[in-house]
């Protein structure tokens, strides 16, 4: 499958996976995606952004600007009053905000669930987004649905050592606004592999884990990140058919429902025990078994990731109510990284409305 089609994938994937594991009835009715997949989608508007940014000014800024991609979210589901909201609010004064198309998008208004970790961070007076400064503690698996975005830079140019540590730094950057360093490390990560993933185009286990050293070098309470390496290199030989939880408690870090390490972890087990291209619905059936969206998600991104949107479930990809924002998203993200519609004279103007350099 091609680049296109695996990037669409990703980005399909991970939320058909999210909606799967919420549905009452998966095999029939409308697919209804949570939090997770909203904040997953701003994540990748916000990383658009930050490549117009980059094409315009030279700096590249993409966890700032997927964090002011996260506070749009935050206002478009009705949570306006915490300060982190409103300091956009009040910086892009007396202009309109939120902007850019996503914010024309009515299901997005919609509150699907709270984001516990992320709406912590969005309340804090002063934030330090600094990797290992931050107060958060969350060790949330909602870090994924924010870093896993940054894993679309693998469809840039091929993959190499270079694009590799570019991938992992900036998911560390993105990371450290809103969680606990463990589980930023975790997503870090689950980044990379989701990258060199879709460079790739097949699956893979956790990948490049030695260069976590040099991703994290200097980075304050170094304890932290090491339990979250031990963590890492340990998943590798639990990733059995049978993941007992009592396994992932041994890492020492926190492993309870809805936690990043039970996501990546069973998530990755679904991948890799059907890793063939016709595989992908017993992957995702397999990943619903453990009732968690989380882990569900994770594997429909790599799945995705791996094999394309085309080998995605026909059907489930038609009831999924966000798919066509889902996709619609990838698609520009493409063109973004392809074409660069904002140098463009006859292209910029629409280009940038559609996605402010903000």
């Amino acid at each position: 499958m091609s680049i296109r089609s695996r990037t669409r994938g990703l980005v399909l994937g991970y939320c058909l996976g999210d909606a799967l594991a919420r549905a009452p009835e998966p095999d029939s009715g409308p697919l209804l995606a949570g939090t997770p997949s909203l904040v997953f989608l701003a994540g990748v508007e916000g990383l658009v952004r930050g490549l117009v940014r980059e094409d315009l000014t030279g700096r590249s800024e993409i966890p700032e600007c997927t964090w002011h991609a996260t506070a749009r979210w935050a206002w478009r589901t009705r949570m306006r009053d915490l300060p982190g909201v409103r300091r956009w609010h009040e910086a892009a004064m007396p202009q309109p905000w939120p902007d850019g198309w996503l914010n024309e998008v009515a299901p997005l208004a919609i509150g699907r669930g709270s984001a516990p970790g992320v709406e912590e961070a969005l309340a804090l007076d002063r934030l330090d987004p600094r990797p290992g400064c931050s107060p958060g503690d969350s060790a949330g698996d909602m870090v994924l649905s924010r870093t896993l975005p940054v894993a679309l830079l693998a469809a840039s140019r091929p993959w190499d050592a270079d694009l590799g540590a570019q991938i992992s730094a900036t998911a560390r950057d993105v990371a450290a606004y809103s969680h606990g360093l463990p589980a930023q490390v975790l997503a870090v990560a689950l980044t990379r592999t989701a990258a060199r993933t879709l460079a790739e185009g097949q699956t893979l286990p956790l990948v490049d884990l030695p260069e976590l050293s040099a991703t994290y070098a200097g980075v304050p309470r170094g304890d932290e990140v090491i339990s979250a390496r031990v963590a890492l290199r340990g998943l590798a030989d639990q990733l059995a058919p049978q993941l007992p939880a009592t396994d992932l408690a041994r890492a020492g870090l926190a492993s309870g429902p809805r936690t990043a390490l039970r996501a990546v972890a069973e998530g990755l087990r679904c991948v890799l025990t059907h890793p063939g291209r016709h595989e992908a619905s017993k992957a995702l059936r397999e990943a619903l078994e453990t009732g968690q969206p989380g882990a569900a998600a994770v594997t429909g991104a790599l799945v995705g990731a791996a094999h394309g949107a085309e080998l995605l479930p026909v059907d489930a990809i038609s009831r999924l109510d966000l798919a066509h924002v889902a996709d619609q998203l990838a698609t520009d993200l493409l063109s973004q990284v392809q074409e660069h519609p904002a140098l463009d004279e006859r292209r910029a103007p629409a280009w940038r409305h559609r996605y402010p350099a903000w």
